[in-house]
């Protein structure tokens, strides 16, 4: 069985994520297709970078018009139209009725009541479905996780100034395993949290098997300190694992 362990020393984003399963050989220019054929206009392509002398992947996203506010059944309503698997619709609706209702009760609303601002943009479209989608191309069939970084500082966003972690990734990391660094940065952002609240089925110090392939997947921010990079492990597991 192919299974991906996601090392998330260097923090978490869905377009890190994503852009890992690039590095691995996942051809995102699909799923750009399939997001325009469902409505929204959308180009996708991965470049290659190199950060701190290690080669990996970055994740370009270029939406046709400018989006608009969108809430849930505008974002279901796209999904449903997405011409990719049965499965893979489903998980991504699932994922994100989850972000709504984290989002509705961080901020004291129902979950019709959610705007997904940042979260409502091509990008995170591209993330959530993206991740589900690329994890089925490359016919892996578990995710792993190592334990979380803690950060703190601030992050500015369309509510204002927030502690960090944000508090939808805050209550999406609730019950993972956690340990403390001195990262003042945004190190998971919501999204990447997402990913792993729906994707990972256990928290281990790493995989166990036989390694296939290592991506390396950037995000756009420096994070003072460290490599703002994901690494993804692609392994098959031994039999009876």
């Amino acid at each position: 069985m192919r299974a991906i362990f996601l090392d998330p020393a260097g923090g978490i984003g869905g377009d890190m994520f994503l852009a890992a399963l690039c590095h691995l050989g996942l051809d995102p220019e699909n799923l750009g297709q399939a997001l325009s054929q469902a409505g929204v206009e959308t180009k996708l392509w991965a470049e290659p970078r190199r950060v701190g002398g290690l080669a990996g992947m970055g994740l370009r996203i270029e939406a046709a018009t400018v989006q608009p506010l969108r809430h849930l059944p505008e974002i279901e309503a796209v999904i449903e139209r997405l011409p990719l698997s049965e499965a893979v619709r489903k998980l991504s609706l699932e994922a994100f009725r989850r972000l709504a209702e984290v989002e509705a009760g961080v901020h004291g609303v129902d979950m019709a009541q959610v705007h997904f601002h940042e979260v409502g943009a091509v990008d995170t479209l591209v993330d959530v479905v993206g991740a589900i989608w690329g994890l089925e191309e490359l016919g892996v069939a578990q995710v792993v996780s190592g334990p979380l970084p803690w950060f703190s500082g601030t992050v500015s966003c369309a509510h204002g100034l927030l502690p960090l972690p944000a508090p939808a990734t805050a209550r999406l990391m609730a019950g993972k395993p956690v340990y403390p660094t001195e990262a003042r940065d945004e190190l998971i952002t919501p999204t990447g949290a997402l990913i792993v609240d729906r994707l990972a089925t256990a928290f281990v110090p790493g995989p166990s098997g036989t390694v296939l392939g290592v991506g390396v997947g950037y995000g756009d921010r420096v994070v003072e300190g460290r490599v703002n990079g994901l690494r993804l492990f692609l392994y098959e597991t031994e039999a009876g694992q």
